[in-house]
């Protein structure tokens, strides 16, 4: 489930207060208020960073994590550190993309459903630098999926941190896009599956 603030079914809550503690109090809510226990963390991309911040509030609620080519900060940075990119002097957002790279789906289909439902990203999420005590290091079992066909230097070092520490399993997938959700989901509903 998602629940990011100012994002999709949310984007009526965009504003300039929203940050990268916003998600991560999403995500650390949810799991609290539902009284969740022994749970499997999964994070996609930009998700990797509130992800993470989550992790330092409900770490001992979750038995495993998956970052789907996930970000993967270090304490002090901040998403815009790892991904850099121009910002519009005054905006409180990044615009919805118009168009998709031409490796994220093999499915037409799948473009336009992706583009109809995509909505600025609230700028003060990818400003706002993760702080980060080791509580993501400390999950017992831990899984990376890298999708090299989406090239990005910040998911490619990820992935080679991952490799390098044996405490991690990498998995890689050559066929998909970034969104492997939609692109593969059976494949990575398995993953998942033997992950959690």
């Amino acid at each position: 489930m998602r629940l990011r603030s100012g994002l999709a079914e949310r984007s009526h809550l965009l504003s300039k207060d929203i940050n990268l503690d916003t998600h991560i109090s999403d995500i650390a809510n949810l799991v609290e208020w539902e009284d969740l226990t022994d749970i499997c963390l999964v994070a996609h991309s930009y998700a990797g960073c509130p992800a993470s911040g989550a992790l330092e509030r409900i770490g001992n609620r979750v038995s495993s994590i998956v970052w789907v080519d996930a970000i993967k900060p270090a304490d002090g940075q901040s998403f815009r550190d790892l991904v850099p990119f121009p910002i519009e002097e005054g905006a409180i957002s990044r615009p919805a993309p118009k168009a998709l790279p031409p490796t994220a789906f093999s499915d037409p289909k799948d473009v336009a459903w992706v583009l109809s439902k995509v909505t600025p990203q609230p700028i003060g999420t990818w400003l706002q630098p993760a702080k980060l005590s080791g509580a993501r290091e400390k999950v017992a079992k831990k899984t990376y999926i890298r999708l090299p066909k989406f090239q990005l230097a910040a998911l490619d070092k990820a992935a080679a941190e991952c490799k390098s520490d044996n405490s991690w399993t990498v998995l890689e997938n050559t066929t998909s896009g970034h969104s492997v959700m939609i692109g593969e989901p059976d494949w990575l509903t398995d993953v998942l599956v033997k992950a959690a």
